[in-house]
């Protein structure tokens, strides 16, 4: 599933950056020199004067292709067409040096064999003799742009034997050999080409090699590796720039409608609202059941502060119930022995992207006549039992804020399926107005979300699958490495339960001859960041209704510890920090 999920997403970024007309020049990719990338796009098909460079370009360099057949304009233009643009495994990009003149051109491309790896081709130097060293920074600047955008597992390139100049510039840029194998001539529609090996050409004679090269493992620990970081895509990057341009008037609200639309569709809700934050959300739902001063509402004992504050703000005190030790997430069981004659309604959190026991507490909320509000914070994409979170409560409030796996920098969005609470909550966060009109018919609030900052989310749910899949991959390196490792507990997932492992979490346990502080203390020696996991916020002292802190809330508060989970972590550094920790606590 995940290479499904991989391949698609890559796909889908090759395929729009291929599309794209006005916007190409927001697609750049930056170079330290002050030259850039650029993709080429099917409209760079009716540009001659382009198409002869690459036909004189491939002309001088025959040697290094598999064809090595002789070209021409039309077959030139053919390849360009059929091979790259129409093929939506590959893209190529024009490399200009900082006075604007193209220079050449480097390519990626993914293939199955591969699984999910990037694989870089087409790297062509067309002009010689000028701007010493662009290709070796070209190199560099699209590996960097795949990592933090497409989320590979790798780099690898395939160089023919023969061209021994290719060979060493690889070297030279700290590539190294890993595997070889022959190649073999058939036909196609743009002369010869070269195959890989097949059993049905085990008779004919071998043309040459290819050697299969990847990046050296790079040094870590040289600077600090962060607990988060978000991807930002092309998507984002365009839609962003046109909606600052273009984002006005009559088009104000033409991203936020889209991102609404296209994010209800994506949880499997009716409605969406976009929002200023999750504390917005979180406050438009309370004032939208009616919650009021003299309510309860249980909240658990682990969570953001805002769950608990969006509470206060409508005037109803905050219960606290506790979690469950293994999955975090508030325990129905506990839930059961807060309620009272005042409890109004129930706010499980899908903490740190791990989905609540949804239906024990479903049947909770049902068997007392409570209104539940998912604080689905960081857990987009997340699901239980294949439904995703934040579409089974009365409403649903969401975070993108700049550390959360979806970011808009500052955001939320209010989900619902009941047409009369969303046209309730739309209302109260429309300022209490009649819609169309200036006039104000009750107290409002203003929790809305800028056009540019829903332009920046809609690219980002383009690409949500491919993120969830790389946290997920991130925390099962962490698990692989750590879970026979005595002094630590490990997050598990629960039973019928998809995580987004937003964070990827460990507990020190009874085992460790390290606290918390002491341990996160010898980490950040090497340069490796963590955060404590929430305290257990029942013990802020400006609750009107005092309690006793939960048992396992104040376990995990006290040992529990947030790694670095930046979606574009690499393995390298996933290894680094896993070695670090093992040598710290067996030391």
């Amino acid at each position: 599933m995940s290479h499904k999920v991989f391949k698609k997403a890559v796909i889908d970024e090759f395929n729009f950056l291929k599309k794209l007309n006005s916007n190409v020049l927001s697609s750049e990719i930056k170079l330290s020199s002050g030259g850039f990338l650029l993709p080429i796009t099917y409209q760079c098909l009716e540009n001659s004067k382009l198409i002869k460079n690459l036909l004189n370009w491939r002309e001088q360099n025959e040697f290094a292709y598999p064809s090595r057949s002789k070209t021409n304009f039309e077959k030139t233009k053919l390849w360009l067409e059929k091979n790259v643009l129409d093929n939506p495994t590959k893209i190529l990009f024009k490399i200009y040096n900082k006075n604007f003149k193209m220079i050449g051109h480097i390519g990626l491309s993914i293939n199955d064999n591969f699984c999910n790896k990037i694989e870089i081709d087409n790297v062509l130097r067309g002009i010689k003799n000028s701007d010493k060293g662009i290709i070796s920074e070209s190199l560099e600047a699209i590996i960097n742009w795949a990592k933090s955008v497409l989320l590979p597992e790798g780099f690898l390139l395939r160089v023919l034997k023969s061209n021994t100049h290719a060979v060493q510039f690889y070297k030279s840029n700290n590539f190294v050999s890993f595997d070889e194998y022959s190649l073999y001539r058939i036909e196609n529609d743009f002369g010869y080409n070269l195959v890989e090996f097949e059993e049905r050409f085990k008779n004919d004679k071998i043309a040459d090699h290819f050697i299969l090269m990847e990046p050296n493992k790079e040094e870590v620990g040289n600077k600090l590796i962060l607990t988060a970081g978000p991807s930002i895509g092309s998507r984002e990057r365009i839609y962003t720039a046109d909606a600052a341009l273009n984002g006005w008037n009559t088009e104000w609200s033409h991203y936020l409608s889209e991102f609404e639309s296209k994010f209800a569709e994506y949880v499997g809700v009716k409605y969406a609202i976009a929002t200023s934050s999750c504390t917005g959300a979180l406050h438009i739902s309370l004032l939208a059941l009616g919650i009021k001063e003299g309510d309860e509402v249980i909240v658990p004992d682990i969570t953001w502060v805002s769950t608990a504050n969006s509470v206060l703000l409508v005037g109803a005190t905050p219960v606290f119930a506790d979690v469950n030790e293994k999955t975090w997430t508030l325990d129905p069981l506990s839930i059961e022995s807060k309620i009272t004659n005042k409890t109004k309604a129930i706010i499980p959190v899908h903490l740190y992207g791990h989905p609540c026991e949804m239906d024990e507490i479903l049947k909770i909320s049902k068997k007392h006549n409570l209104k539940v509000i998912e604080d689905a914070a960081p857990s987009i994409g997340a699901e239980y039992k294949e439904q995703k979170t934040g579409s089974f409560g009365d409403f649903a409030a969401f975070s993108f804020q700049g550390a959360k796996l979806l970011v808009t920098g500052e955001g939320g969005m209010l989900c619902t399926n009941s047409e009369e609470l969303y046209k309730r909550a739309y209302k109260i966060w429309d300022q209490g107005r009649i819609p169309g009109s200036f006039w104000i018919e009750e107290l409002g609030v203003k929790y809305k979300m800028s056009n540019i900052q829903a332009a920046l989310g809609l690219g980002q749910l383009y690409r949500n699958d491919l993120m969830v899949m790389a946290k997920r991959r991130i925390n099962s390196w962490y698990f692989e490495r750590l879970k026979d490792i005595k002094q630590i507990d490990f997050w598990q997932e629960g039973a019928d339960v998809k995580s987004i492992c937003w964070m990827s979490s460990i507990r020190l346990n009874k085992d460790s001859k390290f606290d918390r502080a002491t341990f996160c203390k010898k980490l950040k020696e090497f340069n490796i960041d963590t955060r404590p996991v929430f305290p257990s916020i029942s013990q802020y002292p400006y609750w009107p209704k005092k309690q006793e802190q939960q048992e396992q809330s104040m376990l995990i508060a006290d040992t529990g510890i947030n790694l670095p989970s930046g979606v574009c972590l690499l393995k390298d550094e996933v290894d680094y920090i896993c070695d670090k920790i093992i040598l710290i606590l067996t030391e």
